[in-house]
C-alpha cells in the first residue's frame, strides 16, 4: 500500500514541480547522497530518514516546513510542537531536540580526538568541525536562556 500523505514524498513531489529532476526517485536520491532504496523506504514510511538527510531534503527541495514536519513525525516527545505560530520558547525547545541529538555524533568524534590530550595536523579538520558545533550549541544555549527569560518575565512580576 502506497502512502500518498508521506511528508518526504510530498516534499519531493512539490519540489519536482519547480525542478523536474526530483520527479525521478533515482535522481532525487543521488542529489541527497542516499540510495534509491533508502529514499523509497523514507517515502513509504518503512524507515525515518536521519536528521542530516532531512536537512539535505530541506535544502535541495526548498522545503522549509519539512524540518518541522519531520520533528513532529519522529519525536514522540514533541507531537504538538511546530504549530503555525511558533514562539521563541517553542523554537528554542525544538532547537534543543534537534541540535543536541545531532551533536551526539560530534561529541563522540571529539572524545576520540581528545583521547591523547593534543591535536595533530591530521586532526585539524575534525577539531575545527567540533569547534564550529560548539559555537552553534553556545548560540542555542543563549537563545534558550533568552526565550525562557522572556517567557517567565510576566510570572516574575506577578509574584512580587
Amino acid at each position: 500500500m502506497r502512502d500518498t500523505n508521506n511528508i518526504y514524498r510530498a516534499a519531493r513531489m512539490t519540489a519536482a514541480q519547480q525542478e523536474p529532476l526530483f520527479s525521478s526517485r533515482e535522481r532525487a536520491a543521488a542529489a541527497l547522497y542516499v540510495s534509491t532504496e533508502a529514499l523509497q523506504d523514507y517515502e513509504t514510511g518503512k524507515t525515518l530518514p536521519p536528521c542530516d538527510v532531512v536537512e539535505r531534503m530541506v535544502e535541495e527541495y526548498g522545503a522549509a516546513d519539512l524540518k518541522r514536519l519531520h520533528i513532529r513525525a519522529c519525536c514522540p516527545l514533541l507531537p504538538d510542537y511546530g504549530g503555525e505560530t511558533e514562539s521563541e520558547l517553542t523554537k528554542a525547545a525544538l532547537s534543543w531536540a534537534v541540535e543536541f541529538a545531532r551533536a551526539n555524533g560530534m561529541a563522540l568524534r571529539f572524545a576520540s580526538l581528545a583521547r591523547d590530550g593534543q591535536i595533530t595536523e591530521d586532526e585539524m579538520d575534525t577539531a575545527m568541525a567540533v569547534r564550529a558545533k560548539a559555537v552553534e550549541l553556545r548560540q542555542i544555549m543563549e537563545d534558550t536562556i533568552a526565550a525562557i527569560d522572556k517567557a517567565t518575565a510576566n510570572l516574575k512580576g506577578a509574584r512580587k
